[in-house]
């Protein structure tokens, strides 16, 4: 199956003002993602659609210029004779993904990600809140506004559709935040900071079933005063728990249909092992770069065999930095 593979941040004008640290991410998950597919198509082609300022990074990489004369649609149609389907890595916010693969479904072009309906559900951080919170006991309540949080208590503030830990905070209460408005956009929502490690799971999934391939640590630090950012991975570090999240990840995706292939979903894990959910990310995620070497397997065999068996507390336990 010929593949083409298009990662936005790379592959457009917004390469120049974006985040130093979400172009090395962008870098090394499609340097990782690239490779897998691969050594999984090996009488494939595996190419590549970014800007051209972009060509000489990827060496070994078939590489198609992204031509900015036309939107990105066309771009597709133009080379349409070196894909069978397309694999879309690109953020949530701003709708960016759900309005790329919306498109190609409104243009028949067979794609690897999941469902337009389901990156739209899972984008919205307070509507995947809203559906969750009917059945799911451990669920943070989001607000829109930080005074429906107790004055003395810790608040955590994040983009309602923001990339990944990028503009979050923690404010120690309610004072500390209103010194600090400032930082804060119409975006943002709150929640009550609650104490505990994030996890962040891999998952693969295709119409009727699903598979946890890794359950990872998320290790922040602070960026400055009151930001913090993801430094980096323990991937696998908490596979013993698979049991665990196995009934919950069931629950979660027997409410959004269209959650196909790669994506993520993130937890608070407290001390005595409570699980309390966070959110939906309806995409390949960092940390599958990662997971390759900690399964010792391509996970993406799993398109040709879902049916494959593996016992996830046989992973390698892996630390991996962001800083590539």
């Amino acid at each position: 199956m010929n593949i083409l593979v298009y990662e936005h941040i790379l592959g457009e004008n917004i390469y120049k003002n974006s985040p130093s640290s979400l172009q090395n991410e962008a870098k090394l998950i499609i340097s990782n993602v690239i490779r897998d597919l691969s050594t999984n198509y090996r009488k494939s082609k595996i190419t590549l659609l970014t800007n051209k300022k972009n060509k000489n990074f990827f060496k070994n990489i078939l590489v198609l210029e992204r031509n900015h004369n036309l939107d990105l649609i066309k771009d597709f149609k133009k080379y349409e004779k070196y894909y069978e389907k397309v694999l879309i890595l690109a953020p949530e916010e701003d709708y960016i993904l759900y309005e790329i693969i919306k498109e190609l479904e409104e243009n028949n072009i067979p794609h690897l990600n999941s469902s337009s309906k389901a990156i739209k559900m899972t984008t919205n951080k307070e509507v995947t809140n809203k559906i969750l919170k009917k059945f799911m006991k451990n669920t943070l309540t989001m607000h829109k506004d930080y005074k429906d949080i107790s004055a003395n208590e810790p608040i955590v503030s994040k983009k309602i559709d923001g990339i990944g830990a990028d503009h979050l905070f923690i404010f120690k209460n309610r004072s500390e935040l209103e010194k600090n408005i400032n930082k804060i956009s119409e975006k943002h929502y709150y929640q009550k900071y609650k104490e505990g490690l994030v996890i962040g799971l891999n998952v693969f999934a295709d119409e009727k079933n699903y598979k946890i391939l890794s359950i990872n640590e998320q290790v922040y630090q602070g960026k400055e005063k009151y930001e913090i950012y993801l430094k980096n991975f323990i991937i696998g570090k908490h596979n013993h728990l698979i049991k665990n999240f196995d009934i919950i990840v069931r629950n979660i995706l027997e409410n959004f249909n269209g959650l196909d292939g790669f994506f993520g979903i993130d937890f608070i894990l407290s001390e005595n092992d409570e699980i309390f959910f966070l959110e939906i990310n309806p995409r390949l995620t960092t940390s599958f770069s990662f997971l390759h070497d900690s399964l010792g397997f391509n996970p993406f065999q799993f398109y040709n065999d879902f049916s494959f068996d593996f016992d996830i507390k046989n992973n390698k336990i892996l630390s991996k930095s962001l800083i590539v």
